[in-house]
């Protein structure tokens, strides 16, 4: 018996276009050769890390309608500082610095919660008031979309889980925003307002759509 199940000879595979009846090491092995249709999957673009640095830039998005962003132990070397993002569309030579809508919820561990927003913002915030205490450090995922293309604003939500500097307490925080200029956005900058930070790893994936 040939691959797949098929008699006498198995059929061309390729990515949206399988046939046949398969086997776990049939899946594995398509999968590996990038011709096994999984529509969703995450497939990593790049990982990336910076310790005392004031941004970590993105240049290579691929070619997806969604992104997922992961930020892990980001710290700044400022009490009270953020991560901000920006979007660049000329392959991060600059990057743009208005036009940026955005609003999130803060949740304390003491049942305080507050709301954060702006219109026509310099930058996205995707967290506010960290620390640099020890273990003061935020972690959070961003989904990304309609980045390339030009017809499309590109939108944003996240959700982040941190100790607050300001009370040294326990914090989460979520929301979203957008750039509201539609352009073909083909880079990310991740910075500090003001000083320095650290991140641990910064991983951007694209989710498999074709």
């Amino acid at each position: 018996m040939s691959e797949y199940g098929y008699i006498p000879e198995a059929p061309e595979q390729s990515f949206g276009n399988n046939k046949g009846i398969f086997t776990p090491k049939d899946i594995y092995d398509l999968t590996r050769a990038d011709k096994y249709t999984n529509y969703g999957q995450l497939e990593l673009i790049e990982t990336k890390t910076g310790s005392s640095v004031s941004a970590i830039d993105f240049t290579n998005l691929g070619n997806y309608n969604v992104h997922f962003l992961t930020i892990n132990d980001y710290q700044v070397a400022t009490d009270g500082q953020s991560m901000n993002m920006r979007f660049s569309d000329d392959g991060g030579s600059t990057f743009e610095t208005a036009n940026y809508d955005w609003a999130f919820q803060i949740g304390q561990a003491n049942g305080t919660f507050g709301e954060y927003k702006a219109t026509t913002g310099g930058s996205m915030e995707v967290n506010r008031f960290g620390g640099n205490a020890s273990n003061e450090t935020m972690n959070a995922y961003v989904y990304l979309y309609n980045l390339g293309d030009s017809a499309k604003y590109s939108f944003t939500t996240s959700q982040a889980t941190s100790t607050l500097e300001y009370t040294a307490r326990y914090g989460m925080q979520y929301g979203g925003g957008f750039y509201h200029v539609a352009s073909a956005i083909n880079a990310i900058r991740l910075l500090v307002p003001s000083g320095v930070m650290s991140v641990t790893s910064a991983s951007l994936y694209g989710i498999r759509y074709s």
